[in-house]
């Protein structure tokens, strides 16, 4: 059996790969498990030089990289550089990291000496989605092994190249070969991985309704789960705001990577009294946008990864059309070469009824639709009127509201004045649907390691506090 991989950009087949059988997956998982127990003795400023010189490797090879992922996903290349230097960053980032972690001594009484010590879980499963497939490798990848974990990776099946990529890259900086295990396929994959009795921790991120599906099988085993699912995230616009930044990172915000990001600001809630200077604003740089080849000088929106999600997002749209008002759309690529690509024509809704679905399930690509609030309470009710809770986006030029509405929105992530701002150092995950547990930063040695609490008994003759029947 094997996995054919397109290109979205005009539909050809870019490779053919061996797909990972269930047996095949269990032997990887295995061979991880044994690599992971010598890498752990590793002393942690090994471990994180060894981590820390892959950042160097990526650096040195950012065109290559970054030409396969547009290839293989259809994102413009300035996005796929800049997704590529931010995989490095992690691996320097978490490099950084690995001899950080310590314990703590506890004070309590004179007759016990106390201290935590923090241990990998063992064999941490990395599942990444397709939408920035290199970046989240990084993000598997760095922290579990700076921690001492083994990392085994299950990357989207339509989006593995430069994963696979990535696992050479490891070993050319020396990473043992085993301790990373990189399997392609799809559900059946994804589902033999989670189930297996040799994974100690799983980091998901992808759809609400996969993460349902691994934090239930990942219950039967009562192995911890993170997971950083979908959004259907506010760009909250007060009439105070700046009008001409909010549009321009909105329009960045939801029409960037074909819409295909988690934290998409998809639904723009915005003050009645600004609404229509702002809709025109809006609309005409969507006017403006040129969707085409990725490749292409000019270009500003590539295709849908792949021609399901084109087709979801197509649907999405000839149904919001139905009950919603097309306040602007950008033309769809006029090139021959380009028909068997998987585009989409960004779009913004407005005049929309409160029950309709595009304001209440993610599309994962380039739509926007419109609500209008009268004043700070129906602006945070509307704000909050999702299952999902990942980011929020606040416009205004009152700090004081500012902070208010970022304390009363629902949302993992809040930005003020400014949008799709992301960092290493920062924790991020959400609320909801959109999931639990947190990457980033201290979170990341919190998520990937646990702590083991050691007691020691100074009291002569009996041990104190010990008591029969306990």
């Amino acid at each position: 059996m094997t996995q054919v991989v397109y290109s979205p950009i005009e539909g050809s087949v870019l490779r053919e790969l061996p797909l990972t059988t269930a047996a095949e997956v269990e032997v990887g998982i295995s061979a991880a498990r044994a690599a992971q127990v010598e890498w752990a003795r590793r002393h942690p400023s090994e471990r994180g030089r060894l981590i820390a010189s892959v950042a160097g490797i990526i650096e040195s090879r950012v065109e290559e990289i970054a030409e396969l992922e547009s290839r293989n996903t259809g994102k413009l290349l300035s996005d796929t550089r800049r997704e590529v230097l931010r995989a490095a960053g992690s691996f320097r980032y978490y490099g950084g990291w690995a001899d950080k972690v310590v314990g703590e001594m506890i004070p309590m009484d004179g007759d016990h000496l106390i201290y935590t010590s923090p241990e990998p879980y063992g064999v941490a499963a990395g599942i990444i989605p397709w939408n920035v497939p290199f970046f989240f490798a990084a993000k598997k990848i760095a922290p579990a092994l700076a921690f001492g974990n083994a990392c085994v990776l299950k990357p989207a099946e339509d989006t593995p190249l430069t994963a696979l990529l990535l696992k050479d890259m490891l070993r050319s900086a020396g990473i043992p070969e085993d301790l990373v295990q990189v399997f392609i396929g799809g559900r059946e994959v994804g589902e033999a991985v989670v189930a297996s009795p040799n994974v100690d921790l799983i980091v998901f991120t992808g759809s609400d309704a996969t993460g349902r599906a691994i934090a239930r099988s990942a219950a039967e085993r009562l192995v911890p789960v993170a997971m950083e699912l979908g959004g259907k995230s506010p760009q909250v616009v007060f009439q105070d705001a700046d009008l001409e930044k909010a549009a321009d990172a909105i329009t960045l915000g939801v029409f960037a990577s074909c819409g295909q990001m988690c934290i998409a600001g998809s639904r723009l809630v915005v003050h009645r009294s600004v609404h229509r200077a702002l809709v025109d604003l809006l609309a005409e740089r969507v006017r403006g946008l040129t969707v085409g080849d990725p490749f292409e000088s000019g270009t500003d929106v590539g295709p849908q990864i792949t021609s399901l999600q084109r087709d979801k997002t197509l649907a999405f749209i000839e149904e919001t059309s139905k009950v919603g008002k097309v306040v602007a759309q950008a033309s769809m690529p006029g090139n021959p070469a380009l028909s068997g690509g998987f585009y989409v024509p960004p779009t913004i809704f407005d005049d929309l009824p409160p029950d309709a679905r595009v304001l209440r399930d993610e599309v994962f690509g380039p739509v926007l639709a419109v609500t209008t609030f009268d004043d700070d309470e129906e602006a945070v009710e509307l704000a909050n009127r999702t299952d999902f809770g990942l980011a929020a986006g606040i416009w205004t030029s009152d700090i004081g509201r500012a902070h208010r509405m970022a304390a009363a929105v629902r949302a993992g992530t809040v930005w003020i004045n400014t949008y799709r701002v992301l960092s290493e150092l920062v924790p991020f995950g959400g609320i909801g649907l959109s999931g639990y547990g947190r990457e980033n930063g201290t979170e990341a040695a919190r998520l990937y390691t646990r702590p083991k609490s050691v007691w020691t008994s100074l009291a002569p003759g009996a041990p104190a506090g010990f008591t029969m029947g306990q």
